[in-house]
């Protein structure tokens, strides 16, 4: 059960390590590396975790140690990317001089945003409170339910553009021509960007220079001047090659020496200007390496007859010894042969496997037709522990890469880079929240491609299920109660009204009446009473041998209560178990004209008063009390 868990987490933990330390600048704190890698180690872990979950559904084996997995994986991912990551990466983004000022600084500008959020969680408060809900412990749910449909409905965005741009990307750059043309634009868009920061540099190094120039020795300003002083000195014994250049002076440039704030404006500026600069000095160099490696590339194959099948390149010198001319062969028909046709193949397979997230997307609603590929993949190997849990990983990792791929795509073009080796602090921590915040959502989505057979849930799917089962069941108890009552109060005044005087033979026609009135009436009012209580029943006598492994049931999903109530409906209606209250009284009148009374009996009995309508509303509320409060678990 644990084999595919255990060998992916230590790989997991080795990729998060290797990836931060390649993207990570040279100014990045100790306690910010720690948070970014444990915010995605915990949001890569449920990724991983899912395949395991899904083999453990499918034998029905023990679920405690999945259960601890999930809490631990979603809770640590929640708590950063909502509390955490926020904090730090305002403290990180501000200029001032102490911790408690930067601190202070932070949640001033975290403020609108905790706001927004609390102004949701009270929304959602007073919507339940107003739905008179049994909501003991439901604040927890509801901050889950926030968080999830953010998370799917971004998210279904997100995955749609990245299934659809990265195979077709993959075949454009198969061709040369044409990633040749990408690459030379690119180059060119960077120069100009690469220019612009030299420029914003310069200007904010000869900012500082005049201000610590004008600023005297006894200025209570003077410590905080000479902390930017050090930083600047520092800036240019890193690069000592860096001359400013063309810096100039605006109006108001000369107004940071005013108090302590606009120090701290002095400060955070310089920082940024240097982060933006040796940014776009690193995607410039990467760029016009990778064109002048992709020219290099067209001219060997052009000429490879002429250079015997050895590929000469550029930027080294030619291979030596005895293994040189067999290394330069392998890398001239790798680059010049195999790539471009490899990547075309890729192309093909991603476009159909992007296909196929389509098609199960478009048909999670429909039941009883199983149009999901992944979904009859691992059917097929339901037998075989690691083949299902490989199966199911595949395209949940691809649809992990789509999302996160349009997620850095847009990001990258208004609120954080990812630059290798010169990424920041804040572009770090930004990126790590956006990884958190999307990680359970993608897995969750990918659970509803698939079908297990039968009411199979993952663990995953129960917390998230069964929690809104308890509050369900009692809304639907009292709206039950409500209901029924009326309906069949209006019943036995017009239909059963009749007394002694009418004799036997109109007694027992009341009571077939009642009967069948009461029955109909259930069928036509309580189906979704009994769905959800059919289903609260199933699902805790699957979890009758787990219950110390399943996270509490007070949290609560709202999204998933929407779809198992649509889903009910759409069952009732296939299946025609909703029938019109006109229909009902239609077919009882019907019953009743076609028994042998007279119509003058009729007639009479229906202008004498209702007797037994106490009695029988008594009994009524009774059956349905009995019916609401079953076996909720």
């Amino acid at each position: 059960m644990w084999v595919f868990y255990l060998i992916s987490l230590p790989l997991t933990l080795g990729m998060v390590i290797f990836t931060l330390k390649y993207f990570a600048g040279p100014d990045v704190p100790r306690y910010v590396f720690f948070t970014v890698g444990y915010a995605w180690f915990c949001s890569l872990s449920i990724i991983i975790l899912v395949p395991a979950d899904i083999w453990t559904t499918i034998i029905g084996h023990d679920k405690r140690g999945i259960a601890f997995f999930w809490s631990w994986s979603y809770w640590s991912t929640f708590a950063l990317t909502w509390a955490v990551v926020p904090l730090i990466q305002g403290y990180e983004d501000a200029g001032d001089f102490t911790v408690k000022e930067r601190l202070r600084t932070s949640i001033q500008q975290n403020l609108v945003f905790y706001l927004s959020v609390g102004s949701i969680g009270f929304f959602g408060l007073i919507l339940l409170i107003c739905m008179r809900r049994n909501w003991s412990g439901g604040i927890v749910g509801l901050a889950m339910a926030c968080s999830n449909t953010f998370g799917l409905v971004t998210g279904a965005f997100l995955l749609g553009f990245g299934l659809s741009e990265i195979p077709k990307s993959i075949w454009r750059n198969a061709d040369w021509n044409i990633h040749q043309k990408v690459l030379t634009h690119r180059v060119a868009k960077m120069a100009v960007k690469l220019d612009d920061a030299h420029q914003e540099f310069s200007n904010a190094i000869v900012i500082a220079q005049v201000t610590s120039n004008q600023m005297s020795k006894r200025d209570p300003l003077r410590p905080y001047m000479d902390v930017i002083d050090s930083m600047l000195h520092q800036m240019l014994r890193e690069n000592p090659s860096f001359k400013p250049q063309g810096g100039r002076l605006g109006e108001n440039d000369m107004d940071y020496d005013a108090d302590k704030k606009s120090m701290a404006t002095l400060r955070r500026q310089l920082r940024r200007a240097k982060e933006e600069y040796y940014r776009y000095k690193s995607e410039y160099m990467t760029f016009v390496i990778e064109a002048l490696e992709l020219e290099d590339t067209i001219k060997n194959y052009e000429r490879r007859n002429e250079t015997g099948w050895k590929y000469v390149s550029s930027f080294r010198p030619g291979r030596t010894g005895k293994l040189g001319s067999f290394f330069d062969t392998t890398e001239l028909v790798w680059r010049c042969i195999l790539r471009k046709q490899l990547g075309k193949l890729l192309a093909i397979m991603l476009g159909c496997m992007s296909a196929a997230i389509l098609l199960a997307e478009a048909t999670i609603l429909p039941s009883g037709v199983d149009l999901s590929l992944f979904s009859i993949l691992i059917n097929s190997v339901r037998k075989q522990e690691v083949l299902v849990q490989i199966t199911a990983f595949i395209p949940l990792m691809y649809m992990c890469i789509c999302t996160y791929y349009s997620l850095f795509k847009i990001g990258m073009l208004m609120f954080y880079s990812l630059t290798p080796r010169q990424t920041s602090s804040v572009s770090l921590l930004m990126i790590c929240s956006m990884v958190a915040r999307y990680a359970p959502p993608i897995s969750y989505n990918f659970l509803n491609l698939i079908s297990l057979g039968g009411k199979a849930k993952t663990i995953f799917e129960k917390d998230k299920a069964a929690i809104e089962m308890k509050p369900t069941s009692s809304l639907a108890k009292d709206s039950g109660k409500g209901s029924q009552s009326k309906p069949l109060k209006e019943e036995t005044w017009k239909y059963d009204t009749s007394t002694e005087a009418t004799g036997n033979k109109s007694t027992n026609i009341k009571e077939q009446n009642k009967e069948t009135s009461s029955k109909k009436e259930m069928e036509n009012i309580a189906p979704n009473t009994v769905s959800l209580l059919d289903t609260s029943k199933s699902q805790n006598h699957q979890n009758s041998g787990n219950e110390a492994g399943v996270p509490s049931s007070r949290l609560s999903s709202t999204w998933e209560s929407v779809k198992t109530g649509f889903q009910s409906i759409k069952d009732n209606i296939g299946a025609k178990r909703f029938m019109p209250l006109r229909q009902v009284r239609e077919k009882d009148l019907v019953s009743l004209v076609s028994s042998s009374e007279s119509l003058d009996e009729i007639f009479r009995r229906l202008k004498q008063p209702a007797v037994d309508q106490g009695d029988y509303s008594d009994e009524d509320d009774i059956d349905m009390d009995v019916i609401s409060s079953g076996p909720t678990g």
